[in-house]
């Protein structure tokens, strides 16, 4: 995990850097393409307004789910609440180095140590409120029954399909920088698919995986609880006298579904810290070659 873990954050960082340094740009012309907020527009009070709002939303999903089904999800789960919530604040500060690239947004100018403080733990709310919002949804009557299907869909071999998404997520980073508008999806897209490849390398599961039996409940609830999720925040930070100065609304709509696959795609890697498998118990030991015969004098 921590070796998927680790490549992955590495592919984030230094791909869109490289394809930079491959097209002949450089960081003057980078900050002239990219839209450059006026630093008021940093609002300390929204953002912590906005984080006290997504925590109450937590706890308000989650009491949903108990009045829905009776259960309470990840409850007794607090370590894993915790990995969920400090990958997924790493996550999308990834994402935002990745904006840097592409400006989808506007960035604020202002005190890095300031904004990191700041917007951290408003970051770190966002993966476990896309789980929650997704126990949710999927507890709803007949949503499983409903995006259930009896058409199945055959994938590509294991190792030629992680190659595919390797290769596709990695040629979307390296051309992030001179990506238009219409095409800035695509760049959007490539963190999901390099961790859907590195998934499939170590032969593990993904989000899509449902759809070789025709179970499409589990992939379109994690995009919808994304949505769901996004424009909250959206409408908390605005509502309480934020900016986010966003450059195209449909790419933000699009961008919140794959945000809420990534979420999902990302909980699964972690949650494998808790299968309760230890490498022991998958390779059996082998017998000590020479028997050992003990007489009672």
């Amino acid at each position: 995990m921590k070796t998927r873990l680790g490549i992955y954050v590495f592919l984030l960082l230094a791909f869109p850097f490289a394809g930079l340094y491959l097209s002949g740009m450089d960081w003057s012309e980078l900050d002239a393409r990219v839209l450059q907020g006026d630093a008021n527009i940093v609002n300390p009070p929204a953002t912590l307004l906005t984080t006290l709002m997504l925590a109450g939303y937590i706890v308000f999903i989650n009491h949903l789910n108990k009045l829905v089904n009776g259960n309470q999800p990840f409850k007794g789960q607090l370590n894993y609440l915790l990995w969920v919530s400090g990958a997924g604040a790493c996550l999308v500060w990834l994402l935002v180095y990745l904006n840097t690239y592409v400006a989808s947004w506007a960035s604020q100018p202002g005190n890095p140590v300031m904004q990191g403080l700041l917007y951290t733990p408003l970051f770190a709310l966002l993966a476990p409120a896309v789980l929650h919002t997704r126990a949710f949804i999927a507890a709803l009557p007949n949503v499983l029954k409903v995006t259930t299907s009896h058409h199945t869909f055959t994938p590509p071999g294991a190792d030629k399909l992680a190659y595919g998404l390797l290769g596709l997520g990695s040629l979307f980073l390296l051309g992030a920088a001179n990506l238009s508008d219409a095409y800035a999806l695509l760049a959007w897209l490539a963190p999901l698919l390099l961790l859907m490849g590195l998934q499939l390398l170590w032969n593990e599961s993904t989000v899509f995986s449902g759809l070789k039996t025709g179970d499409n409940g589990r992939m379109l609830c994690a995009a919808l609880a994304g949505l769901v999720v996004g424009n909250f925040a959206l409408f908390a930070y605005h509502s309480n006298g934020g900016l986010t100065l966003l450059e195209s609304e449909w790419i933000t709509q699009l961008g919140l579904l794959l945000f809420g696959l990534l979420c999902m795609q990302l909980a699964d890697v972690l949650a494998e810290n808790w299968r309760g498998k230890k490498r022991s118990d998958l390779y059996s030991k082998k017998k000590f070659p020479i028997p050992v015969v003990v007489k009672n004098k």
